[in-house]
């Protein structure tokens, strides 16, 4: 009695040759490792220009923005610690109402693998990539990509400290990090006017003791932008940024502005 052996087409073994050469094994993929970041390692990465992250590192940090107000509309900020020489990110970002899911003060880690950096005039600025008549800008990160590389840690917060300034001690170090300045007075340019004009992004300009001048960012949409500057003397306190070479100050509520 004959036996008939099926043969199996030499494509075929080669394709399934192929399949198990290419597939990685699942414990490996759960088991690569993945490496914390230092702040300063991360600027450090983008000093030459935008930087592409291509392996498994993170950096951990604390939201210090809220768009709970309608302030900071596509865009997260974090801070390191509290340290008065901690630095700071800004993750730009599709998610809307980011305060329900990274409230002010919760502790996250960023992933930062296919992400990119940047340290221009913004400080560090971290997201996906955009070219704009040549040149490669950070942009926003879709909204499932931000859930996917922002991560929740549960059960750690911490309210951050803000650094105490002075308008002549503002460095870039400062950066997309909490700064609180004293003993300021609206500007006679500004005096009048509520914190912004309708659907604008509007500067405030006040005045410290000796004549040094600070600028309020603040935007048509928030929750204050038709509540009337106070005109007495003030303590700010919000995210610094820059724009070209003039630093602006963004608060995240009114509360951010004490008597």
């Amino acid at each position: 009695m004959s036996h008939f052996t099926p043969r199996v087409p030499l494509v075929l073994l080669l394709f399934i040759s192929f399949l198990l050469a290419c597939e990685k094994p699942q414990s490996d993929i759960e088991n690569t490792p993945e490496f914390q970041l230092s702040f300063a390692a991360l600027k450090d990465s983008a000093h030459s220009g935008i930087y592409r992250f291509r392996t498994s590192v993170y950096v951990e940090a604390y939201v210090i923005s809220s768009d709970a107000a309608g302030q900071f509309f596509g865009k997260i900020v974090l801070q390191e610690n509290s340290d008065t020489t901690a630095m700071g990110l800004l993750l730009s970002t599709d998610l809307f109402e980011t305060s329900l899911w990274y409230p002010e003060g919760q502790k996250v880690r960023l992933h930062l693998k296919d992400l990119y950096v940047d340290q221009k005039t913004l400080g560090l600025s971290v997201g996906s990539v955009f070219s704009s008549f040549g040149n490669l800008s950070i942009g926003r990160l879709p909204l499932l990509n931000t859930q996917e590389s922002l991560e929740f840690i549960s059960g750690e917060s911490m309210v951050i400290a803000p650094k105490k300034r002075t308008p002549l001690g503002l460095t870039d170090i400062d950066l997309q990090t909490l700064v609180q300045i004293d003993s300021l007075r609206i500007g006679p340019e500004s005096q009048g006017f509520n914190f912004a004009d309708y659907k604008e992004d509007s500067l405030r300009v006040f005045y410290d003791k000796y004549g040094s001048k600070v600028y309020l960012n603040s935007s048509g949409y928030a929750d204050f932008w038709d509540t009337p500057l106070p005109e007495h003397w003030v303590s700010i306190k919000g995210v610094l940024t820059k724009v070209r070479t003039k630093y602006e100050l963004e608060i995240r509520h009114l509360s951010d502005i004490q008597n």
